[in-house]
């Protein structure tokens, strides 16, 4: 989620470079007005955004199902070799090998089996991190594509983005879209 948020904010600093640009040219003002709308800046609250979009929501909990039944799945694979590395340990204490050949067989063995359950941890993080980033691109671009669709009603110059104690931190009433975002991507979401 926080990848979306830097996406969002590189964006946007391009944005507002091209307007600032464009603003203090030569160019005819007509021109820039057509370009950039109505002058009016608005954002919407991503924090809010995240936590209310159903899509987000739905992403979300997918995720955390899969990233819980991962974990579930190598704890019990963890549990079941550190029995075993116990049951070694105590065969070895008591003798419980009749030679040294069983017991150094024994040892490869668990070696091997470790070495394949750290290799199915960093295979398990690195298919969640996949899954992660493609979620967030999804995301990103069902958000964006409805600000397009959005925009084209309402002629807005810029739609910025924010978090809680992020980069707008007082606006006038009005400037805050975040709730009518929320329930046009909710309502096209449902259909």
């Amino acid at each position: 989620m926080k990848n979306l948020s830097t996406v969002i904010n590189a964006v946007l600093i391009v944005a507002v470079g091209v307007l600032f640009f464009l603003h203090f040219s030569d160019g005819d003002k007509a021109e820039m007005k057509s370009i950039a709308g109505d002058g009016t800046v608005v954002y919407v609250n991503t924090d809010s955004l995240l936590s209310n979009y159903n899509f987000s929501v739905d992403l979300n909990e997918k995720f955390l199902k899969k990233q819980e039944d991962s974990k579930t799945n190598f704890n019990f694979k963890a549990q079941k070799l550190e029995k075993e590395a116990a049951e070694f340990q105590r065969k070895i204490q008591n003798n419980g090998y009749l030679n040294r050949d069983r017991a150094e067989k024994a040892q490869r063995d668990l070696l091997a089996k470790k070495q394949n359950l750290d290799q199915l941890d960093r295979k398990l993080s690195a298919e969640l991190m996949a899954e992660q980033n493609e979620n967030s691109k999804r995301l990103f671009d069902s958000v964006t594509n409805y600000l397009k669709l959005y925009n084209t009603k309402h002629k807005f110059s810029m739609i910025i983005s924010t978090t809680k104690g992020g980069t707008v931190l007082y606006s006038a009433d009005g400037l805050d879209i975040t709730k009518d975002i929320i329930d046009g991507l909710n309502a096209r979401y449902k259909k």
